[in-house]
């Protein structure tokens, strides 16, 4: 009879990464576009669909590879029709999003998104502030002048060329 397994055992037999094995981890390629895109207070399905149509919208007419940057610093709840629609989205882009970033403060919307990056194709990476958000679009050479300034108005999406 096998002896019982027990995880905390296991945890210390197994191998580790070595330096070369980090190195060699491969980031996805930069994208021609970023696309930055505000989330509302509250998400929804209405307002989702709303956001993603917009979004389309915003893309239709681009060539090229995207990076999304989804700002959601004031969001405090999001249902999972509003997770459901941005899957949708995940799908119909897959070909052309290289990588999303988000910047989620709130426990409950960026569940969602662990939601929706679990099922996606492409590279997701979700931060609790700003301020992590723009270092790591900095680093990947995304970050610009206008990144940095507010949305306005009733704007929620901001395609730019990336920097």
């Amino acid at each position: 009879m096998p002896a019982p397994s027990n995880p905390e055992l296991e945890a210390f037999t197994r191998p580790l990464m070595t330096r070369a094995a980090v190195g060699s981890l491969k980031l996805p390629p930069v994208a021609t576009w970023l696309v930055r895109v505000r989330h509302p207070e509250h998400g929804d399905e209405l307002n989702g669909r709303a956001l993603c149509d917009e979004i389309r919208q915003a893309l239709k007419h681009q060539p090229g590879t995207f990076c999304f940057f989804y700002d959601g610093m004031g969001m405090v709840n999001a249902r999972i029709g509003y997770a459901n629609v941005f899957k949708e989205l995940d799908r119909e882009l897959s070909d052309r999003v290289t990588e999303v970033v988000c910047a989620i403060p709130g426990p409950i919307p960026r569940m969602m998104a662990y939601t929706v990056a679990t099922l996606s194709r492409s590279s997701w990476t979700i931060f609790r502030t700003l301020a992590e958000a723009e270092t790591h679009l900095r680093m990947r050479g995304y970050i610009g002048p206008d990144l940095t300034q507010p949305l306005e108005g009733g704007v929620n999406v901001r395609v730019l060329r990336r920097a």
